[in-house]
């Protein structure tokens, strides 16, 4: 499983990374050429030195200027965006912007306030619902730990890695779902009750991470996310 998850990271990284090499960069030319005329300079030693001068001069430009872009590749590679690989490839980042062809907020626009309430309650239990499931997991991931009487001091060390690892992969699929699922319509319903309700100054209203940015933190963020929900919605009339 992690070599998996760490092979669809590495697809999703390498692509941004090459994006981003400059091949055609004056300055990694003008290192090549230098270092290779440096080269051509040192008689009777450096790279080649029993080839005629041409061919050293380009031969050692060349290298140059592969090993200083392999370098910048994988530089970037290493400093560049992080992947888990429970990323959807088809999942466009987020930007906190939903655009006026969404769907849901054309849908949205046209409910009664009987009926947005309705779809707000509805969306709010199954949020909640979900999850209540996933710490019901989590809990059961955490009630079966191995008999540490029985096990070595390595061996104890390599299950809790093991079960550090499970946590992670649990949260990052809850994390998953939930924006793939919940994240969208709940943002979506929340803008449109505001709207509804004349909220313009949006900076006094609280700071919720599952709405404002799909970041799951605290002891029930997803729950913390409907409650609010729930509560514009008995504001509306």
């Amino acid at each position: 499983m992690t070599i998996t998850l760490k092979t669809s990271a590495l697809r999703r990284a390498i692509p941004i990374a090459w994006r981003q090499v400059r091949l055609l960069q004056p300055a990694k030319i003008a290192g090549s050429i230098t270092i290779s005329a440096l080269n051509i300079l040192w008689q009777g030693h450096g790279v080649l030195r029993s080839s005629p001068s041409p061919l050293r001069f380009t031969a050692v430009a060349v290298i140059c200027y592969l090993l200083t872009t392999v370098a910048e590749f994988l530089w970037l590679l290493t400093t560049g965006p992080r992947f888990t690989g429970f990323e959807s490839p088809n999942r466009a980042p987020a930007t906190g912007e939903f655009e006026a062809v969404d769907p849901i907020v054309d849908e949205l626009k046209t409910l009664p306030p009987s009926e947005l309430r309705e779809e707000v309650v509805q969306l709010a239990t199954e949020m909640k619902s979900f999850e209540a499931g996933t710490d019901r997991e989590f809990v059961t991931t955490l009630s079966s730990p191995p008999a540490a009487a029985t096990l070595t001091e390595a061996e104890r060390d390599e299950a809790l890695d093991r079960e550090s690892a499970k946590l992670m992969e649990r949260t990052l699929l809850t994390r998953r779902a939930y924006r793939e699922r919940f994240y969208r319509p709940a943002r979506a319903f929340r803008d449109e009750l505001r709207k509804r309700l004349g909220i313009r100054n949006v900076s006094r209203e609280p700071k919720i991470p599952a709405l404002d940015a799909g970041v799951l933190s605290g002891a029930k963020p997803i729950t913390h996310a409907a409650n609010y929900l729930l509560a514009l919605a008995r504001r509306l009339k």
